[in-house]
């Protein structure tokens, strides 16, 4: 007599061929040797995947395009559709157009952002204008259509890496989401309205600057406020410096006279105090109080000298305009110090902007401790404390708490940071080690003199940006087959990152190039590989589940995956663009997992699914974008024979009042022997 066991779950996922005899092992029992199309959940059953919900097509399905989710809250949410110089933007499931747009008028003041109609054509206005009409590119970029779209400065071939991940970073607070690029001066896209974002260069202030001047070349500024001019002892300057900051510091405080209390003053001298220098407004005889302050005028007694706060010591501008390796011309930002002021008094205390297009800009980019944090190559660089675009060294003259400050991680080996994600320390993923970032001690608050950096693995991360699941961080290691889960161990003090892809690893085994998780209705992580494959897996710590399933999508190359809330809120949607060859032409489409549902003629088990509800009709039109494809049909909840799109439509046996119809997306499911 033979008899079987029972399996009452199966999530323990698709096995590797290599654990095939291995019964010891626990997830054996609830293993699958195969698992496609199926979603394990965490309770044990396997239900099957419903399909995608077709969008739309990319602007331009000949280019590699990508997927930023923006997430404002639970009821507002976008998706981002990042092309080749563009983007487009979708919301509630639909791609978000413009209606009733104004005419332009050549006496209306626009400024970047606004849309105006000319001519028939709908226009984004890129540079603040009266009076230059459209269609002038220098002040107006052309839609198409109705579609609302806004230009970008990233070019379709520098938004992939070359190991296949998307090569932008992204941090979002509130309206604003911070922009990192290796080729790119950071840059903030900012919604203030459904048709009206703006992606705009950072302005600083001030921007992070390099380490002191080390030679004997010294600087010095024309004048100490307003239009001025750099000049360099020694070739210092580049052509590519204009736009950029400069910091000048005096060259030397002894030069300047310390205040004293009840010492007579003239007005117009200029005494330091806390390490600042004031100007007296008034002839007196200084009182008691020392000078402190860090803007305006304040009196030093009750009958005393009245301090004008002139500058802290150094300052900085914003050069506009290169003259030649020693000269430049520039806007003063932060006054300059009379003491690196004039031909007489060069300084040797000078500092070039940290970011520029010589050594690069940061490729990384988030928030830890209410600070912005850029990265580039081993060095990250911490904004002033709640002030995120304010990267000063020294809040009013001095090193406190809340001022910005960098750091290089110090290794035996140096390794280019590939990912930043902030917890309750900050983790940092290079190419060869894990490391943390938190306070030495719980006593200070973090910042200049109280941040400490531990090495806690070295597997090596890859560019995939990481996601935040529970209390783990999963991240793909360097070479994008195997998966890690980082979590903190209280016995150890430290980090571990256990390989969660181990008994699955054949699953991962082209590489993964994107990550995506919305926690509902399964708390799912969804990648794409570099060969296209669209592979998911089931994690939840607490439950000791650990469940991987492959997605095979026939014809379809999965490129990007992302998620943001459903429009009710009640689940998370996954997004994706798929690149598929259609009627002989590349097409890349956008498309989101269709709901499940107890309504059967609601049922979508197909991919790239259009839906129509209406009349009874017995002629389904619509379908130009599945041209030449056999199509699988729902009709009125009954399965119907396939069809082939022609024409852009396919004709029914018997009308239907609600059809849904899409590419074959079989499931399949074999248990362990």
């Amino acid at each position: 007599m033979r008899s079987s066991s029972i399996q009452t779950s199966f999530n323990g996922g698709e096995l590797s061929p290599l654990i095939a005899g291995r019964v010891d092992v626990a997830k054996y029992a609830n293993g699958c040797e195969r698992l496609e199309g199926f979603i394990p959940t965490v309770q044990g059953p396997a239900v099957a995947r419903t399909g995608f919900k077709y969008v739309g097509a990319v602007k331009d399905s000949a280019k590699r395009t990508w997927l930023m989710r923006f997430e404002r809250s639970e009821d507002d949410s976008y998706m981002i559709e990042f092309g080749d110089g563009y983007l487009r933007f979708y919301t509630n499931r639909g791609q978000v157009v413009v209606s009733g747009v104004a005419a332009y008028s050549g006496a209306t003041a626009y400024v970047v952002g606004d849309l105006v109609v000319n001519g028939g054509i709908n226009y984004y206005c890129v540079l603040a204008t009266t009076g230059n009409a459209p269609p002038n590119a220098a002040y107006w970029y052309a839609l198409t259509g109705d579609i609302y779209e806004i230009p970008s400065p990233y070019a379709a071939a520098q938004l992939t890496n070359a190991d296949g991940t998307f090569a932008i970073r992204y941090a979002q607070t509130g309206d604003v989401i911070r922009l990192a690029h290796a080729a790119y001066f950071p840059r903030k896209l900012i919604r203030y309205g459904g048709t009206n974002w703006v992606c705009e260069v950072i302005d600083f202030a001030p921007p992070p600057f390099a380490e002191l001047n080390a030679t004997s070349t010294t600087v010095y500024a024309s004048a100490a406020t307003g239009s001025v001019t750099l000049n360099a002892s020694a070739a210092t300057f580049t052509a590519g410096m204009v736009g950029r900051s400069f910091y000048l510091a005096e060259k030397d405080v002894r030069s300047t006279a310390l205040w004293e209390a009840a010492k007579p003053i003239t007005i117009g001298d200029v005494r330091r105090s806390d390490g600042k220098n004031y100007e007296a407004l008034n002839t007196a005889t200084t009182g008691s109080t020392k000078p402190t302050h860090s803007s305006g005028a304040v009196y030093d007694g009750d009958t005393g000298v009245q301090w004008q706060f002139l500058d802290p010591g150094y300052g900085y501008a914003n050069i506009t305009g290169f003259t030649s390796s020693t000269q430049v011309s520039a806007t003063v930002v932060d006054r300059i110090p009379a003491n690196a002021v004039g031909a007489g008094n060069p300084t040797t205390r000078w500092a070039k902007q940290a970011w520029n297009g010589t050594d690069g800009f940061p490729d990384c980019v988030t928030f830890f401790r209410e600070r912005a944090v850029w990265s580039r190559g081993s060095t990250m660089w911490f904004s002033v404390a709640a002030d995120f675009d304010n990267f000063a060294y020294q809040l009013d003259g001095e090193i406190t708490a809340d001022s910005g400050f960098e750091r290089t991680i110090a290794s035996d080996r140096t390794n280019e940071i590939r990912w930043l994600s902030p917890g309750k320390v900050l983790l940092v993923g290079t190419l060869g080690d894990e490391w943390a970032i938190k306070e030495a001690t719980i006593a200070d608050p973090f910042g200049p003199a109280n941040c400490e950096t531990g090495r806690q693995s070295t597997y090596g991360s890859s560019r995939v940006q990481p996601l935040r699941v529970g209390a783990d961080t999963l991240f793909v290691q360097k070479a994008g087959r195997k998966v890690r889960a980082m979590k903190f161990q209280f016995e150890e003090d430290g980090f571990d990152s256990p390989d969660i892809s181990v008994f699955s690893e054949h699953i991962t085994e082209t590489g993964i190039v994107d990550f995506a998780f919305p926690q509902e209705p399964y708390s799912i992580v969804w990648a794409c590989r570099s060969d296209g494959g669209l592979i998911g897996c089931t994690f939840d710590r607490s439950q000791d589940v650990v469940a991987w399933h492959r997605h095979p999508m026939p014809g379809a190359i999965v490129e990007t995956v992302e998620s943001i809330p459903s429009p009710d809120g009640n689940k998370d949607d996954l997004w994706i663009i798929a690149r598929y060859t259609i009627n002989g032409a590349t097409k890349r489409y956008i498309a989101y997992l269709a709901d499940e549902t107890d309504t059967q003629e609601d049922w979508i088990y197909s991919d790239m699914a259009a839906t129509y509800d209406g009349a009874p009709a017995t002629v389904i039109s619509g379908l130009d974008y599945l041209e030449g494809e056999t199509v699988w049909i729902l009709r009125d909840g009954a399965r119907h024979p396939d069809r082939v799109v022609s024409g852009g439509q396919i004709t029914l046996q018997l009308a239907g009042s609600k059809v849904q119809v899409g590419l074959p997306s079989a499931a399949v499911l074999e248990t362990m022997n």
